[in-house]
């Protein structure tokens, strides 16, 4: 026989459950994922590549240890999933409300929402571009591929300056 308690806290369990999916999902602060995770992934990149350079521009071998090559990998690997985060988003604000101040000169985070709003199908693209591109770099770091890691890091500024031109510098 099941017992009148058992009845009223499944139905208290299934009220609470449909409550929280009647909730607008949280829109993910743009701003906090570059700050936070986008950026400090790509320094590590580039702080490894941009130390190994050899006198084309590439990643010079003999300049790169398994800790360098770690690092890489590590970096990478979380840039691609920051960058997944961003691309599988329902929703997103520019940045939180502590979050907004701009120095002189720059673009305002109501610009850059208004910018997110007009396109959330292009940021979610442009994320899973650069989540793609940096689990490239991590394939080639892990296999210690100079010229393919130290091309695609090079790559990356491309990368990131298209989705910066698309959204926060339009104009």
């Amino acid at each position: 026989m099941i017992r009148l308690s058992a009845i009223l806290a499944f139905g208290a369990g299934a009220v609470f459950a449909a409550e929280a999916l009647a909730q607008p999902p949280i829109p993910l602060d743009i701003r906090s994922a570059m700050q936070d995770r986008v950026n400090p992934a790509m320094l590590a990149i580039w702080d490894v590549g941009n130390n190994a350079l050899n006198d084309d521009g590439g990643i010079d071998p003999k300049l790169m240890d398994d800790a360098k090559w770690a690092r890489i990998v590590e970096a990478a690997d979380q840039l691609s999933a920051a960058s997944k985060a961003i691309a599988s988003a329902s929703s997103f604000m520019a940045a939180a409300p502590g979050n907004s101040e701009v120095n002189e000169g720059e673009i305002t985070m109501a610009a850059v929402q208004q910018h997110l709003d007009r396109d959330p199908a292009g940021l979610k693209q442009m994320a899973a571009a650069l989540a793609d591109h940096a689990g490239h770099i991590a394939t080639a770091a892990r296999a210690k591929d100079a010229k393919t890691a130290g091309d695609l890091i090079g790559e990356t500024d491309a990368v990131c300056e298209s989705c910066h031109m698309t959204f926060w510098y339009p104009e």
